[in-house]
């Protein structure tokens, strides 16, 4: 304990050395933490959201796996169709337990001077799609009704029973759907023949979700359905798995090597701060070896400044890694195509003692080479100076 006590002495004397090392480390820790953390959730929100959409595969435009990763689990708005007469030629595959053409577009909103997200969907089959949700209100059961996203309603403070027109239709809002924190909020969804109507388009399709009646079968069923219809894309909810898998660790091994680059400098922070502190305090190491210490006890007290540092620089980190993940996923989120919905950078205990107990190992490792430098200080020679 007498130990514990110099050593936080020995760092207090010199508060500001210690503090700008102390935030190095704490950097490090952020770093880390937030990389670990933000992968650990890349990965359990893209499985939970592919979990949600309800649907085996979905048939698309030919293009870029990210891009139709999006499309698939999100809804962007794509200047893709699909050619007229897929759907027939779908009809006609046996196993298939569900065909459910949708239509993604942006349509204006004269009375709120803007352009809305408009999804159109078979109404029929949103509890088969949309697992998730919950409606305050109810399903269109028309042509004229229509679903408001969470953040679209509030933001126009519109309630079931309101009207909204798009061209020459009024459309009457019968359900509001829950907040569910992704995109889903943020779009309006009405009959897809309505919203093929208004654009004067019977026939045109963003996307069409699939579910199969034997899951087994799936291979054969894509094959066939690539078989028979040229220019479309089949898309399972594996192969967004992999594809987005595959963005996500060529960032991970980037993000972590600038992790390891950052823990590499806070080492070398730390070996210089106390390296300072011994050559500052030869003759007072010198006494304490004339009055009685040994090698051990010089060893331990350096040892311990530094476990004292990383583990308060660990800390430090990880409390800056919480306070500031809504700024770092929003950053992210701007330069990666896909990122799913929801906070991905949370707490997770024993990650935090991970992250500080990397922290402490590496600075020990740090330290060893200034404590042994310490401990072979010549008493005589430390107190002529």
């Amino acid at each position: 304990m007498e130990f514990i006590k110099l050593a936080f002495h020995n760092l207090l004397r010199h508060k500001l050395r210690s503090m700008l090392t102390l935030v190095g480390i704490a950097a490090a820790v952020t770093a880390l933490f937030s990389i670990i953390s933000f992968n650990r959730g890349f990965e359990r929100g893209l499985a939970e959201e592919i979990e949600k959409t309800g649907l085996h595969f979905m048939v698309v435009p030919a293009g870029c796996p990210h891009e139709v990763a999006s499309l698939v689990l999100h809804g962007a708005v794509t200047p893709k169709y699909i050619q007229a007469g897929v759907m027939e030629e779908m009809q006609g595959i046996a196993g298939l337990e569900l065909i459910s053409p949708m239509l993604i577009t942006q349509l204006p909103n004269p009375a709120r001077d803007r352009l809305d997200m408009v999804y159109g969907l078979e109404m029929a089959h949103i509890t088969a799609i949309k697992t998730t949700w919950t409606i305050n209100g109810a399903v269109p059961a028309g042509s004229d009704g229509i679903l408001l996203g969470a953040e679209v309603a509030a933001h126009d403070n519109l309630n079931p029973g309101d009207q909204i027109r798009y061209g020459d239709r009024l459309f009457t809002v019968t359900g509001i759907i829950r907040k569910t924190g992704s995109q889903d909020d943020a779009f309006v969804y009405m009959p897809i023949q309505a919203l093929q109507e208004i654009l004067s388009e019977p026939g045109r399709l963003t996307a069409v979700g699939v579910k199969v009646a034997q899951p087994e079968q799936l291979e054969e069923i894509t094959a066939d359905l690539t078989g028979r219809v040229p220019g479309i894309q089949i898309v399972t909810m594996n192969d967004v798995l992999r594809s987005l898998g595959t963005l996500a660790n060529s960032a991970k091994v980037l993000s972590l090597s600038i992790a390891a680059i950052a823990m590499l400098i806070g080492a070398v922070g730390v070996m210089n701060s106390i390296l300072m502190a011994i050559f500052e305090r030869t003759q007072e190491i010198g006494m304490m070896r004339a009055i009685g210490a040994n090698r051990q006890d010089i060893f331990r007290i350096i040892i311990k400044e530094t476990v004292i540092l990383t583990v308060a620089g660990g800390m430090t980190g990880i409390l800056f890694s919480l306070i500031g993940a809504g700024a770092i996923e929003g950053f992210v989120r701007g330069i990666m195509p896909y990122v799913p919905s929801g906070r991905l950078i949370r707490f997770e205990p024993w990650l935090a003692a991970s992250c500080i107990l990397f922290s402490v190992i590496l600075g020990m490792a740090a330290g060893v080479y200034p404590s042994y430098k310490a401990s072979k200080i010549n008493p005589i020679e430390a107190i002529r100076g």
